[in-house]
């Protein structure tokens, strides 16, 4: 007995243009190196607030932004008082910072590197006056209304990958690793961008 499975389909047409250029993007920059320190430390974090936000109950999912506020200002909070003394450069070590910094660099040259340089100075809450001021300490809050800068994509695939409840930001020329859930800034590299 046979079984019938239809024609066979090169896919390689079907391939949305858009994920073609990101894998072409990807094998472009080359693979990004190891950050063994960072990723060991950033992990460490990462699993601190997790606990941290487990033990303070979640947020409902029909929570009043008022109550969405007040869980966010208690976890940094707790995160906070976790971490005391945090300095920058406790997650983005001193050893790999300058390998980070010119891997930054080198996705900002040339022409398309100044389309993307120019997307991240458009967003950066230093660029303008009306916005915030954000403060660049460990263990800071990222104040509310305070814009996010874009990072391009051509630089995060650059940059070693994240946990989920952290994210990559640039402020002024900054590098700020911010925690999304605590909405506050866990470490950042100084004079990160050209």
């Amino acid at each position: 007995m046979s079984v019938y499975v239809g024609p066979r389909i090169a896919w390689a047409p079907f391939v949305p243009l858009h994920l073609a250029l990101l894998l072409w993007t990807a094998a472009a920059a080359g693979p990004s190196p190891g950050f063994p320190q960072f990723e060991a430390k950033v992990k460490e974090y990462a699993q601190l607030a997790d606990r941290l936000d487990r033990e303070m109950g979640r947020v409902s999912d029909r929570a009043t932004a008022e109550e969405v506020h007040a869980h966010k200002v208690a976890l940094a909070t707790a995160i906070a008082a976790a971490r005391p003394g945090a300095k920058q450069g406790a997650i983005f070590v001193a050893a790999e910072q300058r390998e980070i910094v010119q891997l930054i660099r080198e996705g900002l040259a040339g022409r398309d590197g100044a389309a993307a340089l120019k997307a991240i100075h458009e967003d950066n809450p230093k660029s303008s006056k009306d916005t915030p001021r954000v403060a660049l300490a460990p263990n800071e809050r990222y104040p509310d209304g305070a814009p996010l800068s874009t990072v391009p994509p051509r630089i995060l695939l650059r940059l070693p990958a994240l946990p989920k409840s952290v994210d990559f930001r640039f402020v002024g020329n900054a590098l700020v690793l911010r925690d999304t859930r605590a909405n506050m800034i866990v470490d950042y590299i100084p004079n990160a961008l050209p």
